[in-house]
């Protein structure tokens, strides 16, 4: 109750302030939001490409998202956006195999905002270590729109490492990440790497990792849930 009753003072302030009006769509809707279990609670899963790890200097180049309703995934909901950039991909090309070449044909990064936040009114969102995409969305609109809007989430590596911290399981060097978690839910490795995979891929983990904790489907998220 408590965290409801502050975002919904939050959200009051930061419409007040928005500048674009997808965005303060989006927050109005939070003051309203509610979280219950998986089944009734809409969900969208993002997942964000960066010219590196630091979100007050470097820059989104490609978002992927897909939405998850009544428990399931909408892949016709699957959307790819290139973002242009300014900034060279550098060594980070190495990871997404994204050149400069093909994210100077993106489209300019308030759009992919908008589409972005317009996609994500009145869901929970979902990601792999949210608290690295979170930041960089939460800058990039600071740009755009003059706030930085609230979040909802559920972090498919929160979720996990909070699990194992209760059960006393050890936690090894890197088997957290996203394709070694996947692997221990017996789910299916994705060879191709992009914004629009990863997020499917999140998507599927957090899925995976619902049925186990609740066979039944009717996990309450609420627990779960971290806001930002």
């Amino acid at each position: 109750m408590f965290h409801h009753w502050r975002l919904r003072r939050r959200c009051q302030a930061l419409a007040r302030q928005c500048r674009q009006a997808s965005l303060e769509s989006y927050i109005n809707v939070c003051t309203g939001f509610h979280v219950d279990t998986l089944i009734n609670t809409p969900l969208i899963s993002v997942d964000l490409e960066l010219t590196g790890l630091d979100p007050m200097h470097n820059q989104i180049i490609a978002i992927g998202w897909t939405q998850v309703d009544h428990g399931r995934i909408r892949f016709g909901s699957n959307r790819h956006i290139m973002v242009n950039s300014d900034q060279s991909v550098g060594h980070s090309a190495a990871i997404h195999e994204l050149t400069d070449s093909e994210v100077a044909t993106g489209v300019p990064f308030e759009i992919g905002l908008q589409a972005l936040f317009e996609a994500a009114a009145g869901r929970v969102w979902i990601f792999h270590h949210a608290g690295l995409d979170v930041a960089f969305l939460q800058q990039a609109c600071l740009a755009w729109a003059g706030v930085a809007p609230p979040f909802a989430v559920l972090d498919t590596l929160h979720m996990e490492m909070v699990t194992r911290k209760r059960r006393d399981q050890p936690v090894k060097q890197g088997e957290l990440q996203l394709g070694r978690l996947r692997s221990l839910y017996n789910l299916p490795r994705y060879t191709a790497h992009n914004a629009l995979i990863d997020a499917c891929a999140t998507a599927e983990l957090i899925l995976a990792i619902a049925s186990r904790m609740d066979p039944s489907g009717a996990l309450r998220l609420k627990p779960h849930v971290r806001y930002f």
